[in-house]
């Protein structure tokens, strides 16, 4: 298993919250092996937990900055990093912000302030990525014994699955996120989101794929043609 995998469950593990390893990492987990490169490492978290979360991470050394959605054009922020420094973990203004990113001191990835717009922009250095000190974070709601996003909903033992004593998030989930970016919504990304569609779907049961094209078909319509000849390939 990857080491970056590990040092993010030995730092999690007793920290008294619930966690699951996200993207192409997970996807990794799933499939058994390493199959493309990574440049980040995602995590998600529960909602619920939130305050707890961001308050352990900022005890840990780690700096903590907000994808924060009050722009007036939210998407072209997003696209460009720019993030809202978290001085009060417990602040509620705080709370209907899906996204944050964790960065220690000597990370590959740094932000700075942006004076004019009172935010901070990321920038990565050119080492690889190679140890656990850049997290992208996202916070999940969960209902009981489902796990919610929107309209969708997973079993949480479905929604979570584990590689030892690692838990991470489902194939199915992870391929629904990266819908977007396969159908061309961020360009940079699709190479990549091809390599997982095409390396995960193969690997999936017959009701993970019913899943996947569930939902893709219910939040992405009119780009879903092209799943079910996937699905079938």
């Amino acid at each position: 298993m990857d080491k970056i995998i590990l040092q993010a469950n030995e730092l999690f593990k007793d920290a008294g919250f619930d966690y699951a390893i996200c993207g192409g990492f997970a996807l990794d987990m799933f499939a058994g092996k390493q199959y493309r490169e990574h440049n980040d490492f995602d995590m998600s978290f529960f909602d619920d937990e939130r305050h707890k979360v961001l308050q352990f991470l900022h005890d840990k050394g780690w700096g903590l900055y907000a994808r924060y959605a009050d722009f007036a054009d939210r998407k072209k922020y997003l696209a460009n990093h720019l993030l809202h420094l978290v001085e009060d973990s417990v602040d509620a203004k705080w709370d209907d912000c899906e996204n944050f990113v964790a960065i220690l001191p000597d990370s590959y990835a740094t932000a700075h302030f942006v004076e004019r717009a009172g935010v901070y922009t990321l920038a990565f250095g050119e080492q690889k990525f190679a140890k656990l000190d850049f997290i992208k974070i996202s916070f999940r709601k969960r209902q009981g014994e489902n796990f919610m996003d929107g309209e969708k909903t997973l079993n949480m033992d479905k929604a979570i699955l584990y590689a030892g004593d690692v838990p991470y998030m489902a194939p199915e989930f992870m391929l629904y996120l990266r819908t977007p970016e396969f159908c061309s919504w961020h360009p940079l990304q699709k190479s990549k989101t091809e390599a997982d569609f095409n390396t995960i779907i193969p690997l999936l049961s017959a009701e993970q794929k019913e899943w996947l094209l569930d939902a893709i078909k219910t939040v992405y319509p009119n780009n879903a043609p092209w799943l079910g000849d996937l699905l079938q390939g």
